[in-house]
């Protein structure tokens, strides 16, 4: 009965100290493409999102041509739900040498906010792109409309990879896998969070003395 009520409470901590730092939600795409889109060229003509179900990290991905891609999102963002507090998180690939920049983005309402820019031709195995999503990050995106990074946050319905003024070029493909949030590492627990571990900590000492 001890042992049990023990599991219980650790479990019940764990999931506290989470929700203290955000909510987190990753796609890892094993059953699917998940609704992701991909964009080519200034037109923004829609291209085929493969799926493949292995060779992943680990497990299935998605991907596309590399050739003039422009952008790569979802607009199936209810699951996130409010993303404050979050690390917006990517695991990419490239192959055959294809080259350019990309950004992580978020958006709602014709607002985006787009992080600083990585080089994807340094990633020719499975890389992870980590950034914290605040202002120390992200940047307002001028051609969208005004309103705040903590606005779109709290409701994104746009959330993706942006090529923006270096578009991917070169022949092969762009491969996304565990696209998605987790929690900012370093967060203050609140005090419900730290009654609960103090709690904890007296049961496992007691446990150990029995």
């Amino acid at each position: 009965m001890k042992i049990g009520l023990f599991k219980a409470l650790v479990v019940t901590i764990i999931l506290v100290s989470l929700s203290s730092a955000g909510a987190s939600y990753i796609e890892t795409f094993d059953n699917g493409t998940q609704n992701w889109d991909y964009g080519y060229g200034r037109n923004w003509s829609l291209g085929t999102t493969n799926w493949e179900s292995s060779g992943g990290n680990d497990g299935a991905y998605i991907s596309g041509a590399a050739n003039d891609l422009y952008a790569a999102w979802t607009y199936d963002t209810a699951i996130y739900g409010d993303m404050t507090g979050t690390n917006l998180s990517i695991d990419t690939m490239i192959t055959d040498g294809a080259r350019g920049n990309a950004q992580f983005y978020v958006g709602r309402g014709g607002s985006y906010y787009v992080s600083n820019s990585w080089d994807i031709s340094l990633d020719t195995s499975w890389t992870t792109h980590q950034v914290a999503l605040d202002s120390a990050n992200f940047s307002q995106w001028a051609s969208g409309n005004s309103s705040s990074l903590a606005y779109v946050l709290s409701a994104p319905d746009d959330i993706g990879i942006f090529f923006g003024g270096a578009v991917s070029s070169g022949a092969g493909n762009f491969q996304i896998d565990n696209f998605g949030t987790v929690p900012s590492t370093g967060a203050v627990p609140e005090p419900a969070t730290l009654a609960l571990l103090g709690i904890g900590g007296f049961l496992l000492r007691k446990r150990k003395e029995a």
